[in-house]
């Protein structure tokens, strides 16, 4: 039943987006004459600088995965590793599950000769420092706008590295008591020895170029509130993006529609940006952005299956005999 919703939510993403909008529509009294008013102002050039910032961030999330698969000794080709960015980007929206993964690991392999165990090291590093750091600046920033005072802060920091550091040994002492064979088990043994796979100088240097795509998003954020003539200081940005982004992957709805626009809505509502403007960000975000990224998946991924037809053709002569070698049948 939930893969069959997941599914239907995958292939029709943009009928449940304009639901979503219509719901929320509804929900704050806007009507589309007040959407259009803040809409209208937008002027083409704007667009295309928020569709250059979107490419300039995948073109720095390439380059930290090359950086990563460096430091892991798997060194990979730059026009191969914008092949199966876009690729598996595409897969993420139109398959029921989470294949965009796997089919990076495999294309990885098949197109640069990166070993499965590098290539899954590396998408599940970037998942967990990602995901890792918009937590990080979710929870600070939320505690920062929502509470305002420097003494709150300093308690929240010290109580989140105290739970931080009570999981931790609260997994250390279910990890000896866990039977090795249980999934839980391999999944924090595997990410274990993902991360222990690079040095932490390559490590804290990955980091850093995760922090910058999220300053790149917050840029991204704070521009089009700019364009709408609505104020939002890039520390807001970064907070309200980075919180939206977190919440919508902890979700687990499927590209976290809905979820992200709701939390994206409430951070812009909060930081003093109306229900109608907020609502007209959050569609433009999703439409540019996701668009963008399936019509680019599409069209690399079929630029990849030529590239795979051409590889398998190359592999079918290179182990066909040699005519006059002397080989007999």
């Amino acid at each position: 039943m939930g893969s069959n919703i997941s599914t239907l939510i995958r292939r029709y993403w943009l009928l449940f987006f304009f639901i979503i909008v219509f719901v929320f529509m509804a929900i704050f009294k806007i009507s589309f004459h007040d959407i259009w008013m803040a809409i209208s102002p937008l002027e083409l050039w704007q667009l295309c600088l928020l569709l250059s910032i979107f490419l300039l961030i995948s073109l720095f999330q390439i380059l930290a995965r090359k950086y990563l698969l460096y430091s892991l000794f798997s060194p990979a080709k730059l026009k191969n590793l914008i092949l199966i960015h876009f690729s598996s980007m595409a897969a993420h929206y139109s398959t029921p599950a989470k294949i965009g993964f796997p089919l990076a690991v495999y294309l990885l392999n098949r197109l640069d000769n990166v070993p499965y165990v590098s290539g899954a090291a590396v998408i599940l590093i970037e998942l967990i420092v990602s995901t890792g750091i918009c937590g990080i600046i979710a929870l600070i920033g939320s505690f920062f706008y929502f509470v305002g005072t420097t003494k709150t802060l300093v308690v929240a920091s010290l109580c989140f590295l105290s739970l931080i550091a009570i999981a931790l040994f609260i997994l250390f002492l279910f990890l000896k008591k866990t039977p090795k064979d249980r999934r839980l088990y391999r999944f924090i043994r595997d990410t274990h020895q993902a991360f222990t796979h690079i040095a932490l100088l390559h490590l804290i240097i990955f980091i850093f170029m995760r922090v910058f795509i999220q300053l790149l998003g917050g840029i991204n954020l704070f521009l089009l509130c700019l364009f709408f003539s609505s104020e939002l200081s890039l520390l807001q940005a970064i907070v309200a993006g980075s919180s939206a982004f977190f919440l919508g992957a902890i979700s687990m709805v499927p590209m976290g529609l809905g979820v992200r626009e709701a939390s994206m809505l409430f951070y812009l509502h909060h930081m003093g940006i109306s229900h109608e403007i907020g609502l007209s960000i959050v569609t433009i975000q999703r439409l540019l952005f996701t668009g963008s990224a399936f019509v680019l998946g599409a069209i690399f991924g079929a630029i990849l299956g030529v590239k795979n037809i051409k590889l398998d053709s190359a592999q079918e002569k290179k182990n066909e005999p040699v005519m006059g070698s002397g080989i007999v049948d």
